[in-house]
């Protein structure tokens, strides 16, 4: 190759470059002749849109949405800058005319930004979508529908939307639209409830939606404040359009309000509630502020201070189940099944099996209206009252009173107004415990029948955890309690019970019974305080109780103490209505006890401190 023909490193190196600055200078041109193209039609277009065009766009397309009258009090706003966007003014969405005219809501501002190119072409298409201090009243009917949209886009599509395969929803591609963003700002919901008869009214309403279209899955978010309490809500689903039409939709929604959070994932039908399997997540850590904002109070709750529970909820053909329960009250936890059964022609039924870490059976007798205290002067509602009851309960601990029991299996049957609660087995006191008690009416208003049966217990800590005054028994021992009650409040009306008590033990003491003490003052004095006697106690190898009891008082049918230097026996009335005691004892010395005699008494006076009073032989009797 000659030399005429070559090209030089440096020269090809130039060439590039000069490539490179031309297209830099075209494209910033290209850019140059855009900007100033896209301002000079910002700057031209209040000429080259209409702004009634505009107006009417946007106002049909609210009444085409809703298939209801729209009314515009105020001229409109345009603005081109940064986006087109239109802002109307007082609008009002009614139905019917003349005196049947009925207003459903109404707007102070209306924004909505709009394609500059669609303007032009005189058919502008909205998105971004604010709302400014709407009112809004909707209506739910008997059947559970909302009455708020007519023949409107949305009810068209409403009405023709399906489930797909995939668990959202589809629709005729004819019927979709663009929407876009919503937003709504210090708005006002009325929800007027035929079912119920009341009005719900969130006032505040603050909301973001995300719905690109009518197609495809809504997201939202929204705060308001209902009966002056603030509630945060969040809702996701893939099927917007069945949720809105009552049909079953897929949703995950979250809730939080003071003292309370909420989560539900799965099936919502809003005209049934809940349908197929959603997961369910509920922690309330202000128990009375919640039962406050409900209106709702539940005997047996009122001691209730926090919860939470957690459950994977099904609904069949005519049963809820609660799957996987998790649940906790005051810190207690518990797990377990519960299904609720309704068949034609009866009550619901409540089954299932719970496991629990500590059991209130004061709480659980409070529910199910059966006060064994004064509580309150007003009775709360039970679930007695709307349904049966067919459970299986067990729990670590159990309390009743100032009792606690370890280990407990129990039963609840219910079938109308009958009700039998069964302690099967349960640690009680070193021995065990079980119970049954079974009547009818509600709160066991007609009766009852009460067994209870307590073996090898430390019948000293059952005397303390009664507050019995006076000599009690000590020792290992076993009472049997079988008493028939006439109504509730049984501490209140002790004396209308009536039955049998038997107690006994194998070895023990009959604490504040001084045997020394009592027999050196009978020497001498015609009554005296058995606390005067001194402080001792009775030892003794085998005690043995039977009494019969009703109207406020027990008779001692026999009461024998054998012990191996001496025995007593007791027999009488023991008023205990009054905490009275009236009767007759007798100390025995054994057989081989030469120097002792035996003495009769009478014991009368309060429990706490009674008199004794030596019954002397007759004359020409005795040493």
């Amino acid at each position: 190759m000659s030399a005429a023909h070559s090209i030089s490193p440096q020269d090809d190196k130039g060439a590039r470059r000069a490539k490179w600055q031309r297209l830099l200078r075209l494209v910033l041109v290209a850019l140059t002749l855009l900007i100033l193209g896209s301002i000079g039609l910002r700057l031209a277009a209040p000429y080259l849109i209409s702004n009634s065009l505009v107006r009417s766009a946007l106002a049909s397309a609210v009444s085409r949405w809703t298939g209801h009258d729209v009314f515009i009090a105020d001229i409109p706003e345009i603005t081109f800058w940064p986006e087109p966007e239109v802002t109307l003014t007082g609008i009002t969405v009614s139905r019917g005319d003349g005196a049947s005219r009925q207003i459903l809501g109404e707007i102070d501002a209306l924004s909505a930004r709009f394609g500059f190119v669609s303007a032009l072409r005189g058919q502008p298409k909205f998105n971004a979508f604010e709302f400014v201090r709407p009112r809004i009243r909707i209506e739910r009917d008997a059947a559970g529908r909302l009455d708020w949209s007519n023949e409107g886009l949305l009810s068209e599509a409403v009405r023709s939307v399906a489930p797909s395969a995939t668990g959202g929803q589809q629709i005729d591609v004819e019927m979709d639209a663009d929407i876009g963003t919503v937003n709504v700002v210090d708005g006002q919901i009325l929800l007027v409830d035929a079912i119920s008869g009341r009005q719900f009214e969130a006032l505040g309403v603050t909301a973001e939606i995300d719905w690109p279209r009518l197609s495809a899955p809504l997201s939202g978010t929204a705060s308001f404040t209902y009966d002056a309490v603030p509630v945060e809500l969040k809702l996701d689903t893939g099927a917007p359009l069945l949720l809105i039409g009552g049909q079953d939709a897929s949703v995950s929604l979250s809730a939080m309000l003071p003292g309370m959070t909420g989560a539900l994932v799965g099936s919502v039908n809003l005209l049934a509630g809940f349908s197929g399997t959603s997961d369910l997540d509920l922690t309330v850590t202000d128990m009375p502020a919640v039962v406050r904002l409900a209106g709702l109070r539940l005997a047996g709750t009122e001691s209730w201070r926090s919860a939470a529970l957690k459950t994977r909820l099904m609904k069949a053909e005519d049963e809820w189940r609660l799957e996987d329960l998790e649940f906790e009250i005051n810190q207690s936890r518990g797990q377990g099944f519960l299904a609720v059964r309704k068949t034609p022609g009866s009550r619901p039924m409540l089954g299932g099996t719970l496991a629990l870490g500590h059991l209130e059976l004061e709480d659980l007798l409070q529910a199910l209206s059966i006060g064994i205290d004064d509580r309150a002067d007003v009775r709360l509602p039970s679930l007695t009252r709307w349904m049966d009851f067919d459970l299986r309960l067990s729990a670590t601990t159990a309390a009743l009173s100032r009792f606690e029991l370890e280990n407990v299996g129990a039963s609840l049957i219910g079938r109308g107004d009958e009700m039998k609660l069964v302690i099967a087995d349960s640690d009680f006191l070193g021995g065990s415990l079980s119970a049954r008690i079974s009547g009818s009416g509600d709160g066991f208003s007609q009766g009852a029948d009460l067994a209870v049966m307590i073996s090898d217990a430390r019948l000293g800590d059952l005397a303390k955890g009664l507050a019995l005054e006076g000599p009690v028994v000590t020792g290992i021992g076993s009472v049997d309690l079988n008493a028939k009650l006439a109504g509730a409040g049984w501490r209140r009306n002790i004396e209308t019970m009536s039955g049998t008590l038997r107690v006994s033990a194998n070895g023990g003491q009959l604490e504040g019974f001084d045997v020394d003490g009592v027999r050196r003052l009978a020497l001498n004095r015609a009554y005296f305080q058995l606390s005067a006697a001194g402080t001792g106690r009775l030892e003794f190898d085998r005690f043995d109780m039977t009494a019969h009891f009703g109207a406020g008082s027990a008779e001692i049918e026999r009461s024998l103490f054998v012990g191996s230097d001496q025995s007593l026996s007791l027999s009488g009335l023991i008023p205990y209505s009054r905490e009275a005691l009236a009767l007759v004892g007798e100390l025995t010395p054994s057989v081989t006890d030469t120097t002792s005699d035996t003495l009769r008494f009478f014991i009368g006076g309060g429990f706490a401190d009674p008199v004794i009073s030596p019954i002397l032989p007759p004359r020409g009797i005795g040493p």
